[in-house]
């Protein structure tokens, strides 16, 4: 079976074997590769271990927190000891607006109201 990784959504222990679920398959794969043999042939910047049961492909997380791994379709577990993976994995971007820019559109409103 061949692989184009960056259709990997996933890949879930199941003993010596893995389950490969794959964006384009309605199916996933069952595998006789485990999931150490799959650190070692992933490329690191693209997927990471987030518990001791699942590897995940970082292009496909939509969101993550404290718990849980969100991709199409998934709630994954993080596990205690891969809490940090993640974090550490991926570029994390604000979409907070700063304290500054919140009081300069309040008085930009506060102003348009005294007009």
């Amino acid at each position: 079976m061949k692989v184009d990784f960056r259709h990997i959504l996933y890949i879930e222990a199941r003993k010596n074997y893995t389950r490969l679920v794959l964006e384009d398959r309605p199916t996933a794969a069952l595998v006789l590769v485990t999931l150490k043999q799959w650190e070692k042939l992933l490329p690191r910047d693209l997927f990471c271990r987030v518990h001791r049961g699942y590897i995940v492909s970082i292009d496909k997380i939509v969101s993550f927190d404290n718990k849980y791994v969100y991709i199409p379709g998934e709630k994954i577990t993080i596990g205690e000891q891969y809490r940090n993976a993640l974090p550490d994995a991926v570029t994390i971007l604000a979409n907070e607006p700063s304290r500054e820019s919140i009081r300069s559109v309040t008085k930009e409103v506060l102003h348009e109201l005294e007009l």
